[in-house]
């Protein structure tokens, strides 16, 4: 196990040392959903970095157990 371990230290050494510019690394997002539908269980969201944030796309999401008559 001793050896497992070192290997995991080593692992997080070395991705540590990619992370030069910390400002590359996103976080989570902002998503405000639409009010045009879209379609039967599904909503769309515009995704933005933060609350007035860059505008990143536009996302579709479905509800997968909704089912139509």
């Amino acid at each position: 196990m001793k050896k497992l371990n070192g290997m995991k230290r080593d692992f997080s050494s070395l991705e540590n040392k990619k992370l030069k510019d910390l400002k590359t690394i996103q976080g989570g997002t902002y998503n405000v959903k639409s009010n045009v539908p879209v379609g039967e269980g599904c909503e769309e969201y515009d995704t933005y970095t933060g609350p007035n944030g860059t505008y990143i796309g536009r996302i579709t999401v479905c509800n997968p157990t909704l089912t139509a008559d």
